[in-house]
């Protein structure tokens, strides 16, 4: 109820047109801790009479200054072909009454008049981007002053020189609240970030990996406490399983598995990822000197891949593709009640607009209960990430606007992407407020599955996908090679 409160504190705010001035991650805040009350009525009485306390906003202390009426220019990728994965956090032409349209509209105004600029959008394809910025670097241009791009382009840009690091500037506040930290801790390299994720990203949130499930499905097999199972911390693989691995059913009843029928989970491919990290794996951990090791072979590595293929490897339990289909068709199953859960990005939940039947969301179940923490992945490429590539003309210029870009969306683009996905069918209450922090604070990124170092991410999704678990004896011939592979990664950032 306390995020809910805030949320609507927060949705208060954007009503108005004028921005106010391999070790576990922690575990998540208990959102279910108990209120209590006094029994003295004395004490009632006075806490009701209290003054109430003023809320203290954020200060960045980002200083202010006139550029003149500059032209502030920001690359962001066009629409792909399918037109679902489009920039939506860096630029809108002008009001139109949708909230999440007004809220960049009136954040980019506010920036503007605060440095005196003009924000503008350079919009290219996405894998245009890299080529783009060596280009431009070659040529001595200043094509960006920011640049949107994917996590996976992010690291590449990093390696080739071609970004700043975001700690060698003083407006740069590592650990303001409209950044997620977490993202910043996993992907910092010597020290230094080169990208950051936060309220501003708002392509990052719909490229993260959840899972949504089917509430009429879930009564008809008399599944209940989802919530709380999440809740309580008890989400685990195995309770996914228990749930799943009896109700698959041949509907049209001859005698093969196909799409006509009746499965436990609905989802594709990516679904390896997913469940990888959210079983608690990671490719690439940190030493002393937060420099890149292999994490290598581990005792829950091994459990967590005999669990994946224990679940996503059953045709009984899981349709991801091997029976022809995508994401589309599944949506559709979906929507007619054919699985009762459905695993695919965030984005998916605005996609079910026309579903009449109720859905919830949940983050991905975690390995056991010994995982602290609920952790989830953001796609490589459907994701997106602010940086400074080093073609700006004004480096100290980018970091000021960077800055203030990212505070101002704190409080517009934030609330405004939560009514967006909140405003759907069933995604109304506190409990889908809750299960969407859980998703969002769980996020994960691996460098090793970005960079796909040593090639060990892609080697473990092929095992794993193929059913043949032989994890042991894969790090045994591949860590070697790997260990060079990360070596020369490396290199990039000390030479």
């Amino acid at each position: 109820m306390k995020k809910l409160f805030s949320l609507l504190t927060i949705l208060a705010v954007l009503a108005s047109p004028a921005l106010c001035a391999c070790g576990e991650s922690k575990p998540n805040t208990d959102p279910s801790a108990e209120n209590t009350t006094s029994d003295i009525p004395a004490a009632v009485e006075a806490e009701e009479n209290a003054p109430a306390p003023e809320e203290t906003a954020y200060d960045p202390g980002i200083e202010q200054k006139d550029y003149a009426g500059r032209t502030f220019t920001i690359m962001d990728r066009s629409p792909d072909s399918s037109g679902w994965w489009i920039s939506m956090d860096v630029y809108s032409e002008e009001l139109n009454g949708e909230p999440l349209n007004d809220a960049v509209f009136n954040r980019n105004e506010t920036v503007n008049a605060y440095f005196n600029v003009k924000i503008t959008p350079f919009t290219i394809p996405d894998g245009t981007f890299l080529a783009t910025l060596r280009n431009s670097a070659s040529a001595g241009d200043h094509i960006a002053d920011l640049a949107m791009l994917t996590l996976a382009t992010s690291i590449t840009s990093a390696k080739s020189s071609l970004l700043f690091d975001l700690n060698g500037f003083d407006a740069f506040h590592r650990d303001a609240p409209y950044y997620t930290g977490s993202i910043l801790d996993d992907t910092s390299i010597l020290g230094r970030n080169y990208l950051a994720v936060g309220d501003m990203t708002l392509v990052a949130n719909e490229g993260t990996w959840s899972m949504m499930y089917n509430k009429q499905v879930a009564e008809n097999y008399e599944i209940t406490g989802l919530y709380d199972m999440v809740r309580e911390g008890k989400w685990t693989a195995d309770q996914f399983y228990a749930l799943t691995k009896d109700i698959g059913t041949d509907l049209d009843g001859n005698g093969t598995t196909d799409l006509n029928d009746f499965f436990g989970m609905l989802t594709t491919g990516d679904a390896y990822t997913g469940f990888l990290y959210a079983l608690d794996y990671r490719v690439l951990d940190k030493d002393e000197n937060d420099a890149y090791v292999f994490c290598g072979f581990t005792e829950r590595l091994a459990a967590a891949a005999e669990k994946i293929n224990m679940i996503l490897n059953d045709d009984r339990i899981t349709c991801h593709g091997q029976l022809g289909g995508d994401w589309s068709v599944f949506q559709k199953m979906f929507e007619a009640n054919q699985s009762l859960f459905y695993s695919e990005v965030l984005q998916c939940v605005t996609r079910l607009r026309n579903m009449d039947v109720d859905f919830g969301v949940l983050p991905l179940p975690k390995l056991d209960e010994v995982q602290s923490a609920y952790h989830t992945n953001i796609h490589s490429w459907a994701s997106d990430a602010l940086t400074i590539p080093t073609v700006a003309e004004d480096p100290e210029m980018s970091a000021g606007v960077f800055e203030y870009l990212s505070f101002a969306s704190m409080s517009t683009l934030k609330p405004a992407y939560y009514e967006k996905v909140l405003t759907y069918k069933a995604m109304r209450d506190e409990d889908s407020v809750e299960m969407l922090d859980y998703l969002l604070d769980g996020r994960v990124v691996d460098i090793g599955y970005l960079d796909n170092t040593g090639t060990i991410y892609s080697g473990l999704v092929s095992q794993i996908s193929s059913g043949k678990i032989e994890i042991a004896s894969f790090f045994q011939k591949w860590e070697k090679p790997a260990k060079k592979q990360l070596e020369k990664f490396m290199s990039s950032f000390t030479e």
